[in-house]
């Protein structure tokens, strides 16, 4: 099911239910039955961003494998440190970087790709979008303030919250960008200790493959160290999200 079907699908249902509730044949109650059923249905697709409802998503790689990214950074003071432990443990990551903080620190983006990580557009304000010339903007700027700073025009984006929309995805597709989301979120963004980060994951690291993290929290960079030798002690096979997806991180 996507946008698109479940669109069709509706005005279809209600074509054919209009005339049978205007002669009597069946009440008002199953209209309303429809209405709730289509804003179940666009609520998952906003809020899941695992669905594709609005538009195809990288969310789930190859079983046994595992990426490693970050949203929200960069940051002067957890940035740093986070670049120092996969350093260490040679992994290669993707960093989301909000467009207004990424201008406050160039110097940082351009470390991220020095060292060999991807770097991705998370907008410019990382603010919630519901009208396509807000879409549009929130995309095309933090594209331009990426691509200023490494001189190169970033293919991968990841929605704010996770949050997708058809207007946020009309403006992904005017940017030819690649969403890029999760299937584990260690909640390290709303847990401020690491040892509830190290559990989160250990609990749910058989089945998750894209690890969703924030380099804005003092207490990643620690539980990124235990977690990094906790895939490694269970047998998994550290990626980076180009070789997890096939998917370039730049388009020149």
């Amino acid at each position: 099911m996507n946008y698109q079907r479940l669109n069709i699908l509706a005005i279809g249902f209600v074509l054919i239910l209009l005339p049978a509730i205007s002669l009597g044949f069946i009440g008002w109650k199953i209209l309303l039955l429809l209405l709730l059923a289509y804003s179940i249905t666009l609520g998952w697709g906003v809020f899941d961003i695992g669905s594709q409802f609005f538009i195809p998503t990288f969310w789930r790689g190859k079983r046994g494998e595992v990426s490693f990214t970050f949203d929200d950074g960069p940051d002067p003071e957890v940035t740093p440190k986070v670049l120092d432990v996969l350093r260490e443990a040679n992994v290669k990551a993707a960093f989301f970087v909000i467009g207004r903080i990424a201008e406050k620190h160039p110097e940082l983006v351009r470390q991220i790709v020095a060292e060999g990580h991807a770097v991705g557009n998370h907008t410019f304000n990382h603010d919630y979008v519901f009208s396509k010339a807000a879409a549009e903007k929130q995309v095309t700027e933090g594209q331009e303030v990426i691509e200023k700073i490494i001189g190169k025009k970033p293919n991968y984006f990841r929605p704010p919250f996770g949050v997708m929309t058809p207007e946020i995805a009309s403006a992904i597709r005017k940017e030819k960008c690649a969403v890029i989301g999760w299937d584990l979120r260690s909640q390290d963004g709303r847990i401020r200790t690491k040892e509830a980060t190290i559990r989160r994951v250990k609990n749910n690291l058989k089945k998750s493959t894209v690890l969703l993290f924030h380099d804005t929290n003092p207490t990643t960079p620690d539980a990124l160290r235990e977690i990094i030798h906790l895939c490694k002690q269970n047998g998994m096979k550290i990626v980076s999200i180009p070789e997890q997806s096939g998917i370039q991180p730049y388009s020149n």
